[in-house]
């Protein structure tokens, strides 16, 4: 069976797209899965957590066919399999044609193929549209929520928006305050949120140093629960409608409203 993609997007940085990756790559890499992660961010969060030794073969020698993607894949310790980004990814943003054509190679010989992404506009256009499931990132503050709402916004007019399986609430830290709590709770109560909230802790700093070392149990099991809820929970399209419509100024109908 063909690996499915699983692509972590944001409209902003700071957010915990490294960390959710790199949680789900872990947790899938824990329970016998066959993965490979593709850093398509410029500033090379996911390579410099995932890779061990420098190599100068890198995503955008793939993307220009100097190599096929399987030829430029290095083993990490945790038994992900990894390409290094490039800082060019600033001024290419690859196709999903592109991405398709490189990943095509591969899709056969593993189970999960994930994409961390730049957040910028058109460098996600590419990797929402090869997904098979989306997942963003956020924070609780309301910058990184608009951003989420954006990023929701994005995969609507690019008529994916049923492939995004929630938003995943990352980096935050107890005790939350009354307006955090509440933010995490709305969230929650609306549908959006997984279940699973990736709490902050000095562990995931030595997670994703590089050093090739697994999560500590605690958050190997936040991940593994991410994992399960990526591969089986459902879009919540209506809840997700309403999110960009609240971000952008509009309020949601009352359930059974007529329009004028």
């Amino acid at each position: 069976m063909p690996a499915e993609v699983i692509t972590i997007a944001s409209l902003k940085g700071g957010v915990g797209k490294t960390t959710s990756s790199y949680a789900l790559c872990a947790a899938a890499a824990a329970v016998g899965l066959r993965v490979i992660a593709i850093d398509l961010d410029p500033t090379g969060g996911l390579s410099n957590a995932l890779e061990r030794a420098k190599r100068s073969v890198t995503v955008i020698d793939v993307l220009h066919g100097r190599v096929t993607l399987r030829e430029a894949l290095i083993d990490h310790p945790l038994g992900i399999r990894t390409v290094v980004s490039h800082r060019s990814l600033n001024d290419e943003s690859p196709s999903k044609e592109q991405l398709d054509e490189m990943l095509v190679d591969v899709r056969d010989d593993c189970d999960i193929i994930l994409l961390d992404t730049h957040p910028h506009e058109p460098s996600l256009v590419g990797p929402m549209g090869a997904a098979d499931r989306i997942v963003i990132p956020t924070a609780l503050d309301i910058l990184s929520l608009r951003a989420a709402a954006l990023t929701v916004g994005l995969a609507q007019q690019l008529e994916v928006l049923d492939r995004i399986r929630g938003i995943v609430v990352t980096n935050a830290k107890r005790p939350l305050s009354r307006i955090t709590d509440s933010l995490l709770n709305g969230l929650t109560l609306s549908g959006l949120a997984f279940e699973t909230v990736l709490w902050y802790s000095p562990g995931w700093v030595v997670a994703t140093s590089g050093r090739g070392e697994l999560p500590d149990e605690e958050l190997l099991t936040e991940s593994k629960m991410l994992l399960r809820e990526v591969a089986t929970r459902p879009s919540p399209t209506e809840a997700l409608r309403q999110f960009v419509g609240m971000a952008q100024g509009r309020r949601p109908k009352p359930a059974g409203a007529v329009t004028p």
